[in-house]
């Protein structure tokens, strides 16, 4: 190590210990005799960084912390070309953007139900960042309160893309539970008894009928419904049995009497404000014709019994044999027939 002189007071060259002025504490450090390490102690009443401060990484060290080592006075006279150099090209950004629209959109969310800690935790910022943005500055001071009036450009747009949407709120938190209710009638209008959707929920029937009056659920309850839902909307339930069946037709008749609507039947299920309204000339139900074919008894619209009645003449049925296969009598089938311009089949023929 090469031995320096110098006319400085206190400035030594000692391996152990050794005290450098300014001028060749730099030299030192460019040397690579040692990295990262504080000046000598300054005049009193100045401050240096905290001994775990990580020099270089930003220029409060240099500009808080008034820390003069080479690594942060390197970073900042950086920091400073660059700065004016974007100014003069007429391209300077702070890296700042307007706080404004940003509080505006958290008050929605806090509507929503999402708070200012919910929202840090999605968003993936500190909660002190959403804090203060929300609730101004809260350390003790002159400024306690103050609105920031200008934020980050990256914590502006990670809440910015936080949307009010069910799938960011917590699982413990109440919702209206409209669209929970929607889901089940309509799997019970397509013949799931409500006995059958309590097991699959895993919980007991007398749950899932005082959940039926309930005006909140939970998140979590909420999405358990609705990937029942999404599993149970397009099939019906197994019917291999006469309790089956005699399930199934209950749950028709109980959906019916309090006029439940099926899957199909909404537009939007979560979103619909009232539910559409009946059309007594609507299409005939294809789950019901399907099942009457098969020699289900279901009860059938007449527009449902009419389909029926021309699939099966078109399979070259018989008058008896449909009126045996959807439970009514030979003389309405022969009339939809003579309806719909459709000849008689013999049983000859038919066999």
């Amino acid at each position: 190590m090469k031995k320096r002189t110098c006319s400085k007071k206190g400035c030594t060259d000692q391996v152990v210990g050794r005290t450098l002025c300014r001028r060749h504490y730099q030299q030192a450090w460019r040397a690579g005799e040692f990295v990262n390490a504080p000046l000598p102690p300054r005049e009193p009443g100045q401050t240096i960084c905290p001994d775990d401060h990580k020099h270089a990484d930003s220029t409060t060290c240099y500009i808080q912390h008034q820390c003069r080592c080479v690594p942060c006075k390197e970073l900042h006279s950086t920091s400073e070309r660059r700065r004016k150099r974007m100014k003069a090209y007429g391209r300077f950004d702070t890296g700042l953007v307007d706080a404004a629209p940003v509080r505006e959109h958290m008050l929605e969310l806090a509507e929503f139900g999402l708070g200012y800690k919910r929202v840090a935790q999605v968003a993936g910022i500190g909660v002190t960042a959403a804090r203060n943005l929300l609730w101004g500055r809260q350390e003790p001071g002159p400024r306690y309160g103050e609105l920031q009036k200008r934020i980050k450009r990256e914590t502006a747009d990670a809440i910015l893309a936080v949307q009010p949407e069910l799938a960011n709120l917590a699982d413990g938190t109440s919702i209206p539970s409209r669209s929970t209710h929607r889901r089940l009638q309509a799997l019970v209008a397509i013949g799931w008894s409500q006995a059958k959707l309590a097991r699959r929920l895993g919980m007991g029937e007398g749950n899932l009928g005082a959940l039926m009056k309930r005006g909140r659920v939970s998140v979590r309850l909420h999405f358990r419904i609705a990937e029942l839902f999404e599993e149970l909307w397009h099939q019906l339930p197994p019917i291999d049995d006469a309790r089956a069946k005699a399930s199934y037709t209950r749950a028709l008749a109980f959906a019916a009497e309090r006029r439940w609507l099926p899957p199909m039947a909404w537009d939007d299920i979560d979103t619909d404000t009232e539910p559409p309204v009946p059309d007594d000339d609507a299409g005939p139900d294809e789950a019901k014709v399907e099942l009457a074919i098969m020699g289900e008894r279901v009860r059938l619209s007449p527009a449902e019994r009419r389909v029926c009645v021309d699939r099966l003449h078109a399979a070259l049925w018989h008058d008896r044999r449909i009126a045996e296969s959807l439970g009514c009598n030979i003389r309405t089938v022969e009339r939809i027939r003579g309806e719909l311009g459709l000849l008689p089949i013999s049983q000859d023929i038919a066999s």
